[in-house]
């Protein structure tokens, strides 16, 4: 990225030293960026000639599902080719305790390739889901999955349960790169939401647990015993909405979920030109917090400062994407919110959230 070294980033960066007398930067910004988006680790197969080469073109693959948001991306005809020639994108090849391999990818040289082919990309900064799943073992045994250890009265049937549930969605999150938190199940969750509450539908009563997560969308899961296998019935609560998934497949509720954010953030095409206004930066802590972050953003090719004045600093942008989507990225990491009752004169208008919102 080319940016806070150009001339009007420097002539703006004084200003902000004139007009404050003393400089004290720290940034806190709350982004759920997705950690090695382009390494994944895949097992090998001893059984062919080329362990390496196979390995690493079945790891592209994977990165692609998760940079493209195309949960068949490693089947799609179009990238056939990229897939088969993974090895010039290659950076790191390597493999774990249990003989794995663990390959990573130039996150420059792919998203170049994507984008000379006119396939979409889904960038780093993702939605945070917070889950809250309740099982059904069948036989009058329920519990809430948690971050923690199952409850110590749990049944056998049902800690199996939750351990197999906590292991699916920890996969599929991984290979969808997709950031989820599991609920602390502490004293403060417990007296706020049960058991009852998430098996009866107490949407109400599940997001105000929610709150203090700060996640972008709560996805809510049943698990019972079903015909052939256990069944789930998944919720997705996001931006004032709700709407029942399709499937009842333990993965089908992440993967949903998945699809719908890479509709909503990931994009096609070659940067494009954007301005911002950001109110109520009045501090120089202010303006590093919003430099440092828009330096962050994966999808910004380049940030340049036109001006600050007053609080409201504008900045020139190179982005990925239109405008409508480079809104709802920059929204995403808790350091700018979108304000649209201020005339933007062909600008989008953020204000700067509190060091303490996501």
């Amino acid at each position: 990225m080319s940016s806070g070294h150009t001339a009007a980033h420097s002539r703006a960066w004084q200003r902000v030293l004139l007009s404050f007398a003393t400089l004290s930067l720290s940034f806190a910004a709350h982004a759920a960026t997705f950690p090695n988006l382009y390494s994944v680790t895949v097992s090998q197969n001893p059984a062919v000639a080329d362990q390496r080469a196979v390995a690493t073109q079945t790891a592209f693959g994977a990165v692609l599902v998760r940079v493209t948001g195309n949960r068949y991306a490693a089947l799609d005809p179009q990238l056939t080719a990229l897939i088969g020639d993974a090895a010039r994108y290659t950076t790191q090849y390597g493999t774990d305790r249990q003989g794995r391999a663990i390959v990573g990818f130039n996150a420059t040289r792919v998203d170049q390739a994507l984008a000379g082919l006119n396939v979409r990309i889904w960038g780093s900064e993702r939605p945070l889901t917070l889950v809250w799943a309740v099982v059904d073992d069948g036989q009058g045994g329920r519990a809430l999955l948690g971050a923690g250890d199952p409850s110590a009265d749990a049944s056998p049937a049902t800690v199996d349960l939750l351990t197999m549930l906590r292991t699916e969605l920890a996969a599929v999150a991984d290979e969808r790169g997709l950031p989820i938190v599991l609920p602390k199940l502490d004293d403060e969750d417990l007296a706020a939401v049960t058991v009852d509450d998430i098996a009866s539908g107490l949407d109400d009563r599940v997001m105000a647990a929610s709150a203090r997560y700060r996640a972008d969308a709560v996805l809510v899961g049943r698990l019972r015993p079903g015909l052939v296998g256990n069944e789930v019935d998944w919720l997705l609560l996001k931006d004032g909405e709700r709407r029942m998934l399709e499937g009842t497949g333990v993965r089908d509720g992440l993967d949903a979920v998945a699809d719908q954010y890479a509709s909503e953030l990931a994009v096609v095409g070659g940067a494009t030109t954007s301005r911002l206004r950001v109110l109520d930066v009045k501090t120089p802590d202010d303006y590093g917090r919003v430099m440092s972050y828009l330096e962050k953003v994966s999808s910004l090719q380049s940030v340049d400062v036109e001006s600050i004045d007053h609080g409201t600093l504008t900045v020139r942008v190179a982005a990925r994407g239109d405008a409508r989507i480079l809104e709802r990225v920059l929204a995403l990491g808790g350091v700018l919110r979108p304000d649209s009752m201020t005339p933007g004169g062909g600008a989008l208008v953020f204000r700067i959230a509190s060091s303490g919102a996501r």
